[in-house]
């Protein structure tokens, strides 16, 4: 599997080869960019969340089957309003043009017919569906990584709780330990619904305090080594 940032470049770099190609290794170029989903961590976890419910098939009845006056038959290609549902609905269309089971030379035809010359019609295609969705993913992947997981949130909120415990059954002194409760509640509060930033600002508060009360934390450094950088929660 890709890291996440080498796996996204990976993936716009195979949009910008699909858009660059002849049409006549368009479905080899398409297949290249659908692997890279598959490689990518998260881009795999993105277009598993938005297919799982989506229901292709009411899709395609829906937008695949528009004929506008004055086009001699031709059907026009339109797409969800909803902007995770065009990202499915796309995303399915690659997948059946990888597959076989739509052919990418008669769908163009259909549905992006230009200058009669199929090379037009992908040019049409190119601008029209895969720029708007490489696009598309760039933006939700960026509000993917800014939005904390909820593994990493749980698995933050367990290393706070088990770090109450400990202050409280400590002998640090009373007034000690309210300041680190105060940090910890914050924090714990943040895990659930908070920024990552105010996260790894808070962690870091909590290890000035522990330097300065000379106290030993369990779960400080495993809180510092994974969430400080936000590599974790997001």
């Amino acid at each position: 599997m890709q890291t996440d940032a080498s796996g996204v470049e990976l993936f716009l770099q195979k949009c910008d080869e699909v858009m660059q190609s002849k049409f006549i290794i368009a479905d080899t170029k398409i297949g290249e960019l659908l692997k890279a989903i598959a490689t990518s961590d998260l881009l795999y976890a993105l277009f598993r969340d938005i297919t799982k419910d989506f229901d292709y098939t009411a899709a395609q009845k829906k937008y695949m089957n528009y004929l506008p006056e004055g086009t001699f038959g031709r059907r026009k290609l339109l797409f969800p309003e909803d902007p995770v549902e065009r990202l499915a609905f796309v995303f399915c269309l690659l997948v059946d043009f990888d597959t076989g089971r739509i052919d990418l030379g008669g769908f163009l035809q259909e549905y992006f017919y230009e200058d009669g010359s199929v090379y037009g019609s992908f040019y049409a295609f190119s601008n029209q569906v895969i720029k708007p969705f490489k696009n598309a993913v760039r933006t939700m992947v960026r509000g993917r990584r800014a939005a904390p997981s909820e593994r990493g949130r749980a698995e933050l909120v367990r290393l706070v709780s088990s770090e109450r415990d400990a202050v409280y059954a400590s002998r640090m002194p009373d007034d000690k330990k309210v300041d680190a409760l105060v940090i910890l509640n914050a924090l714990s509060d943040e895990a659930e619904r908070g920024s990552p930033k105010t996260v790894a600002g808070l962690i870091c508060g909590y290890r000035y305090f522990a330097e300065r009360a000379g106290w030993k934390s369990a779960a400080l450094g495993e809180m510092l080594q994974k969430f400080v950088n936000a590599e974790d929660i997001v």
